[in-house]
């Protein structure tokens, strides 16, 4: 199945608003041009949740709805949440719980279906920042020099910058990642982290966007979803925002602050995060493949990333190391052959568009 207009599965179609109405969403002309809608994927992270949500309250800026996807099963950690934070005094901000199969991307792909502003902000669901951080954002996308801005991501302040290790060097020599600036992304979404970046005030074109913050234009995706055959960690950020690019500018906002606290609750253990990301990057690649060439430059990656599991495994003989190797062979080929042939004819199409970086911005911006 294709992934641009393709169809995906919701197993609840009900919404619940549990604060405020849904003023917004039926105001006038003006408020929805100015509306941001924050999509909140969750699953098992009750009190990140809740943190956020306070983060979310304390916003200078107004105009902004709320969407909870939640994939959690009943009893519902995340509607308990939802409703601790409602009952909780001042409470403004409009916040709609919605049900959800458990999945990143299928939860994303319902929030992008019920949202309604003209700013679409994908967050993590263990993200903080300060009260001025939406009312910096629609600064950003108003100014003049930005209308061919489709997606922007901000300077995570805990995380970032990350020394480049051994093993990330040792990758950029053997060709797993396509060279040494971070944001930097090729065709088969080989990429270089953001957190390489130091500290700075400025704005750096990217080639992707990571999925604990993404903020897009309405404009930029309009007609895209995420690929749901994508696990959690099979960087569904990353090839979701990568065909953005395609279309219009990325940037990383270096004046723009970010908590992203890794919540450790929730998260799967680290071999069946390797399982996810090897089972992405081989979807991925074969999705994106262009010519034979491409095949040498995957036989790299496949190669390079082997070889410096096996010297991990020489250098240190322990049964971790071997269960490391063969889960990453085995997912790599398992996303690989998961591609059917219109994924591949879709994927042919995104590329051959040419790389235009043209106004998405509407006439009132």
């Amino acid at each position: 199945m294709g992934l641009k207009g393709r169809k995906f599965v919701r197993t609840s179609k009900r919404v619940t608003l549990l604060t405020g109405t849904d003023n917004l969403a039926q105001g006038s002309a003006g408020e929805k041009d100015s509306l941001i809608s924050v999509i909140i994927c969750t699953y098992g992270r009750a009190t990140a949740l809740l943190d956020l949500l306070k983060a979310l309250q304390n916003q200078t800026y107004h105009q902004l709805e709320v969407l909870v996807v939640d994939g959690n099963d009943e009893p519902s950690p995340a509607r308990e949440t939802v409703e601790k934070f409602r009952n909780s005094a001042g409470t403004h901000a409009e916040v709609r719980l919605i049900e959800s199969q458990k999945g990143l991307t299928r939860q994303r792909n319902v929030g992008l279906q019920a949202a309604k502003g003209r700013l679409i902000c994908f967050l993590d669901d263990d993200v903080t920042f300060e009260s001025d951080f939406l009312s910096k954002v629609a600064d950003l996308f108003d100014r003049s020099d930005m209308q061919d801005v489709g997606g922007i991501t901000p300077y995570d302040l805990l995380n970032y910058p990350m020394r480049m290790s051994l093993r990330w060097y040792l990758r950029w020599l053997l060709g797993v990642m396509p060279g040494r600036d971070p944001g930097r992304v090729d065709h088969l979404g080989r990429a270089v982290p953001l957190s390489f970046l130091k500290p700075w005030p400025g704005h750096k074109k990217v080639g992707w966007l990571p999925g604990f913050c993404m903020i897009y234009r309405r404009a930029a995706i309009e007609g895209l979803f995420f690929d749901e055959l994508l696990p959690t960690y099979g960087g569904e950020d990353r090839d979701f925002s990568m065909r953005v690019g395609e279309r219009c500018r990325l940037l990383i906002c270096g004046g723009l602050h970010i908590r992203h606290h890794y919540t450790a609750e929730g998260r799967e253990d680290d071999l069946d995060r390797l399982r996810q990301c090897s089972f992405g990057a081989g979807r991925r690649f074969a999705k994106y493949i262009r010519g034979a060439g491409d095949y040498f430059t995957i036989a790299r990656v496949v190669l390079g990333d082997l070889a410096i599991d096996l010297v991990a495994l020489i250098r240190w003989p322990r049964r971790i190391h071997f269960s490391i190797l063969m889960v990453r062979i085995q997912a790599f080929f398992a996303g690989f052959r998961s591609v059917t042939a219109s994924d591949s004819q879709m994927a042919s199409s995104l590329n051959e568009l040419p790389a235009r970086h043209t106004a998405v911005g509407s006439g009132n911006e």
